[in-house]
């Protein structure tokens, strides 16, 4: 995020004078996104700081450029580039540094997917990469391990590709068009157009992080604060009269109360989100920027000292906090959670931006990165012969602060006690359920019959040794037929799920042995349909379907029938339904229920029911089962088995596997 500032220091300065409000109102972006990406629940919205970002990037780069062009009749539009890239790229460039070195350190198991998520970093392609690797915002996946570190750079590809286009389209505008109403219409109809491109591919209860991520879907909120700046340019905001300050001053309040309200209410997974919520929150950010672009109250109280502090530093504490989040994650481990964490975490990302502002970006923008480079060079070989000089003193103080918090860090995760049911923690349970996939595809090359269709390891980079794909199925030593500890014949059932079967998958083996598990780590509805479509496909789908699917997005009416088109009258069909925090938790468990009370040969396995009372069963994060809760979940599951069993609808052993 880079808040649009522009890069030449005397506009930048001019900027500042006129409207230091805007510095507060980048703080504001930036802590919602942090809170966020911490996890903090009273901030399911808080990704919404980024469209907050967008919509001021959109203001102060059009009132740029429109400025410029009134003053020279000219938009420089190379000049621009030239200038974005001073202002963006050397920051980037030491992020980019320092965080592949200590990933390769701290996560090499990373490797293959950093090496292609730097590429796209470096070609401002980060979006478009994520979108085409499948690479999930909003899922809980991620809670399983340490998540890769350059994940949160989507936003500023999507920024940079329209600080690359945007300036030519207003050139035209601003040429073709002389009058301000018209200028207005062209930027308000683009944001309308991005925002029905969301519309018509936006999948209700699929994963949204491709329409989120995309330049053409999400570009509503840049262009929503372009139209802003083309209908009052900043200057006017600043030195409004009387009435229209008053007026800036109640769409302020209004924009702010209105990104309050969506920041603690609206979810990744909410429908509603895609895209009323996300222009909703548009339209409130652009009433905030206007009003803290002015002088009143609102204006005030975002040129409050400390967050303008944070605000100017804001695009190296975008830049800095997500990888010290990653990293942290994977030093303190994946069941570390803790509020001194989250402000060590904090601590880390706030000095080593202030680190940036001062070493990096303020030189770079007044000298050059030529000079700036020398300067460091001299600056260097100096403070190797006089330590105690002024860049001597800085720099280690600030290295022995980030270290000393890191030690903090990283001692947490080492002393923290070990989980009583699980010392392994949850990444050794899921080892542990990948090892079945081991012994599958083991029996599959000794020549033992298999079911076909099972998930190969997914290629996404949010793929570690603990976010693969799963597909179990009985052993050379598991007779069809074999009947559990329960009664249940492991070989007459095919299971689709998330993750949370994938962490149930060793006590579903243990409980039904010859059991065919396919799990995956994010997976929704609509992707665990293709997978029984595959199957079926094959011939392979076993009498007993068990689907526990809802945890990473909504499940539908619709899918359900056609899930059950799919499977056939003559299987029968057990669906999990889902406990956790997710918005949309109740929704999905309604449908489930609905559809195993009028659907035919259909059970209900009540995981909701059997965990709520049990909730120290599950890890920190309140999804995913503890090895005792997942034998919780296997029983919840072998009690609607057995009711479908004791109603004779489901086929003999000595059905056709």
């Amino acid at each position: 995020m880079t808040g649009g500032y522009p890069v030449e220091p005397g506009e930048t300065t001019k900027t500042r004078a006129r409207a230091p409000g805007l510095d507060g109102v980048r703080a504001l972006a930036v802590l919602a996104v942090i809170g966020f990406h911490e996890g903090a629940s009273e901030l399911p919205g808080g990704f919404l700081g980024v469209d907050l970002f967008f919509v001021l990037s959109g203001f102060l780069i059009t009132d740029l450029l429109v400025s410029r062009y009134a003053e020279t009749r000219q938009l420089d539009v190379a000049g621009f580039w030239v200038r974005r890239a001073r202002r963006l790229l050397p920051a980037l460039a030491v992020m980019l540094v320092v965080v592949v070195a200590a990933a390769t350190i701290i996560e090499p198991a990373q490797g293959a997917s950093l090496r292609l998520a730097l590429l796209a970093a470096a070609t401002y392609t980060s979006n478009w990469y994520q979108i085409l690797h499948h690479v999930s915002y909003f899922t809980a996946a991620g809670q399983l391990g340490a998540p890769p570190p350059l994940d949160h750079l989507w936003s500023l590809a999507i920024e940079e590709q329209f600080y690359l286009i945007w300036p030519v389209l207003l050139w035209l505008v601003v040429v073709r068009l002389p009058t301000r109403r018209a200028r207005v219409a062209v930027a308000l109809t683009a944001a309308a157009a991005s925002a029905l491109a969301m519309t018509l591919q936006y999948r209700p209860g699929g994963d949204p992080s491709a329409v989120y991520y995309g330049t053409d879907t999400h570009a509503s909120a840049l262009l929503i604060g372009a139209a802003l700046a083309l209908a009052f340019p900043l200057s006017t905001l600043a030195a409004a009269p009387p009435a229209q300050a008053r007026r800036l001053e109640a769409a302020g309040i209004a924009g702010l109360a209105v990104l309050a309200w969506s920041a603690g209410h609206f979810s990744g997974g909410n429908p509603a989100v895609y895209p009323a919520g996300l222009i909703l929150a548009a339209i409130g950010a652009a009433g905030l920027v206007a009003a803290a672009a002015g002088q009143g109250v609102v204006a005030a109280m975002t040129s409050w000292r400390p967050l303008r502090w944070l605000g100017i530093r804001s695009y190296g504490i975008y830049l800095w906090h997500w990888p010290v989040i990653a990293l942290g994650a994977a030093l303190a481990g994946p069941d570390a959670a803790s509020p001194w964490l989250w402000l060590a975490e904090t601590g880390v990302t706030v000095a080593l931006a202030a680190a940036s502002w001062r070493y990096v970006e303020t030189p770079v923008m007044h000298d050059g990165l030529r000079v700036t480079v020398r300067r460091w060079g001299r600056l260097v070989a100096e403070a190797s012969r006089r330590p105690a000089g002024r860049f001597g003193r800085a720099v280690p103080v600030t290295v022995a602060a980030v270290a000393a918090i890191a030690v903090v860090v990283a001692g947490y995760g080492i002393a923290r006690p070990p989980a009583p049911t699980a010392p392994g923690g949850l990444l050794q349970q899921v080892a542990a359920g990948q090892r079945v996939i081991a012994a599958s595809q083991a029996t599959r090359a000794a020549g033992f019959a298999q079911p076909a269709g099972s998930a190969q390891p997914s290629a996404s980079p949010r793929s570690s040794a603990a976010s693969r794909s799963s597909a179990a199925s009985r052993s050379s030593t598991v007779p069809a037929c074999r009947r559990g500890p329960h009664g249940v014949a492991g070989g007459q059932v095919t299971a689709v799920g998330d993750s949370v079967m994938l962490a149930s998958a060793t006590a579903l083996e243990r409980a039904m042995p010859g059991v065919y598990i396919d799990a995956k780590l994010g997976r929704q509805m609509s992707a665990g349909l293709a997978a029984i479509q595959r199957l079926v496909a094959a011939g392979r789908l076993r009498p007993v379907v068990l689907i526990g699917l809802g945890t990473n997005g909504d499940v539908t009416p619709a899918q359900l029938r056609q899930l059950r088109r799919v499977i056939g009258p003559g299987r029968e069909l057990v669906l999990v339904n889902t406990f956790g925090p997710e918005a949309w938790e109740h929704e999905v468990n309604v449908a489930l229920a609905a559809a195993a009370r009028h659907g035919r040969r259909t059970q209900l396995a009540d995981w909701d029911q059997a965990i709520a009372a049990r909730a120290g069963l599950l890890w920190p994060d309140g999804i995913h089962p503890r090895p005792a809760g997942a034998t919780l979940y296997a029983h919840a599951v072998i009690k609607a088995i057995k009711a479908g069993l004791s109603r004779g609808q489901i086929p003999s052993c000595s059905a056709k596997q």
